[in-house]
C-alpha cells in the first residue's frame, strides 16, 4: 500500500484502530472480514446492521422536537420562541434538513456510541445552529491541567480542539457516563461472523461450488471430443438467456442434475441466525427487517408496541435529557422551558383503536371534541371545548339515576309550561 494511502487509513479508522492492526500485522491491502478494521463504513456493509440501523434512524428523525413551557400551575403550553425551535424544526445548519440532521446523529449514535455536533453560534454567543461530525473523526480526552473534556476532530490532515461548551455530545450506553461504548466494536465479532456468511454465499456460486448436474459417460473421452464438449456446454447452454434450452446428448452419455443448494449447506439458516443476534443488539423487533420467520399477525402488533416502549422510549428520553442539559440555558430552564419529542404518532394505532379511545375519553369527560379534532390535527370548531359526563356519575350515596332522570324531565317539563304560559 502506498503511503499516502496508508495515510488516508488512518484518518478514517480510529487511531487506537490502526495501532492495533499495525501490531497484529492484520494485511490493509486487502483484508478479509475476520480481521478487518470494524469501523462504521464496513459494518453497515452488513445488510442486518444497515437495516437495523435505518429503522432507528429513520424512527427518531421522524419525530417532531417539541417545545414547552411549564408556569408555575405546573400547566405547559407549546410554544416556538426560543432559537432551538427553529434549529430542531426548520434549519439545523446551511446544509442539512431537520431529518437529515437526525438521522446522521442518530447513526452516529448507533454506529460509533457517540454523536458530537459542534455548536454554531453568532456574534453575541447565541446559538443559531448544531453540525454533527462522524464520531470516527472525533477523539474524546481530558485536559490533564483543568481536568476538562476536549474534543479533537480531525478532517483530512487539518484537526481543531473544541471544549465541552461548544460541542453537543450525546453518549450511548457508556462505562464512565460520559464516553459511549461502540455497538459494533462489542459485537464485532458477530458483524464479522454475519458478513463472513454473506462472502460464503457469494462465493458458493462464483467459484462453481454448486454444480447444477454431471455427466455420465460410457468410456473414456478423447481430448479432441472432451474440448469439443466443453465448447459445446459453453456456447449453447450456459448463462441465463440459454435457461432451458433442450441439451443432445451423444454416444449414450447421460445428465444427472444435482440439487444441493446452500440451505443443504446450513447457509441460510446461519444467515438468519445471525441477522436475529444483530437485532438483539440494536433491540430492534426481527420483523422490522423483513425477517418474518417467527412473526404472526397477531404478534406483530405487540411486538411494534414493545418496539415503542423498550427501544425507542429510552432514546427519545437520552436525547431529551442532553438537549435540556446542554441547549438550554440556566435562565431558560428556570423559566420552564423544555424540550420533548411528540412520539403520539408512534402510538396512534389503527383508525378503528383510536376511535374507541377518543369515544371512551368523550364518554368519561376528559375529551372534548376540539381535543379530539387535534389528536387529528383537524381545526377546532364552534362549542367544541364542552366536557360532557355520564348521567349516572355522581357521589356515593348522593342523587340516584332515576332521580337524576325526573329531575332533568321536571326541568324540561317547566321550561315547556312556561314557555306555552307566556
Amino acid at each position: 500500500m502506498k503511503f499516502t494511502e496508508k495515510v488516508k487509513l488512518l484518518f478514517k479508522n480510529n487511531m487506537d484502530d490502526y495501532i492495533r492492526a499495525f501490531i497484529t500485522g492484520d494485511d490493509l491491502d486487502n483484508p478479509s472480514y475476520g480481521d478487518a478494521l470494524m469501523d462504521p463504513s464496513t459494518a453497515l456493509k452488513y445488510t442486518a446492521v444497515f437495516a437495523c440501523n435505518k429503522v432507528l434512524a429513520e424512527t427518531f428523525a421522524c419525530m417532531p422536537a417539541m417545545l414547552y413551557r411549564k408556569d408555575q400551575k405546573g400547566e405547559r403550553e407549546a410554544v416556538n420562541d426560543l432559537a432551538i425551535y427553529d434549529i430542531l424544526h426548520y434549519k439545523p445548519n446551511e446544509e442539512m434538513s431537520p431529518f437529515n440532521f437526525k438521522e446522521a446523529c442518530m447513526t452516529s449514535l448507533n454506529l460509533g456510541g457517540n454523536s458530537v455536533c459542534e455548536r454554531l453560534v453568532n456574534g453575541k454567543g447565541q446559538l443559531v445552529g448544531l453540525y454533527p461530525y462522524q464520531h470516527a473523526f472525533v477523539d474524546i480526552s481530558r485536559n490533564p491541567s483543568n481536568k476538562k473534556l476536549i474534543y479533537t476532530i480531525r478532517d483530512g490532515i487539518s484537526k481543531k480542539e473544541l471544549t465541552r461548551d461548544q460541542i453537543f455530545h450525546v453518549p450511548n450506553l457508556s462505562l464512565d457516563g460520559i464516553v459511549g461504548l461502540s455497538p459494533i466494536s462489542y459485537a464485532s465479532s458477530a458483524i464479522r461472523l454475519g458478513m463472513s456468511y454473506e462472502q460464503f454465499g457469494v462465493n458458493f456460486y462464483r467459484n462453481g461450488a454448486n454444480p447444477s448436474g454431471s455427466f455420465d459417460i460410457p468410456g473414456e473421452l478423447g481430448e479432441e471430443a472432451f474440448n469439443r464438449l466443453k465448447i459445446e456446454l459453453k456456447h449453447n447452454y450456459s448463462g441465463l438467456k440459454r435457461t432451458g434450452t433442450p441439451m443432445l446428448l451423444e454416444g449414450g452419455m447421460k445428465f444427472t442434475p444435482h440439487t444441493i443448494n446452500p440451505v443443504d449447506a446450513q447457509l441460510l439458516e446461519s444467515k438468519s441466525f445471525q441477522a436475529e443476534d444483530i437485532c438483539r443488539i440494536y433491540r430492534v423487533p426481527q420483523h422490522l427487517i423483513q425477517l418474518l420467520g417467527h412473526s404472526t399477525n397477531n404478534n406483530i402488533e405487540h411486538q411494534s408496541l414493545e418496539f415503542v416502549m423498550y427501544t425507542m422510549l429510552p432514546i427519545f428520553k437520552r436525547w431529551e435529557e442532553n438537549i435540556n442539559m446542554q441547549l438550554l440555558t440556566d435562565k431558560q430552564r428556570a423559566a420552564g422551558y423544555y424540550i420533548e419529542f411528540k412520539i403520539d404518532a408512534l402510538l396512534r394505532g389503527d383508525a378503528v383503536s383510536r376511535a374507541t379511545a377518543y369515544a371512551q375519553g368523550r364518554q368519561w369527560g376528559w375529551l372534548s371534541v376540539n381535543d379530539i379534532r387535534k389528536l387529528e390535527n383537524m381545526s377546532a370548531i364552534p362549542n367544541g371545548d364542552i366536557y360532557t359526563q355520564p348521567l349516572n356519575m355522581g357521589e356515593a350515596g348522593k342523587i340516584q339515576v332515576a332521580d337524576q332522570t325526573k329531575a332533568i324531565v321536571d326541568s324540561i317539563y317547566k321550561i315547556i309550561t312556561n314557555y306555552n304560559e307566556s
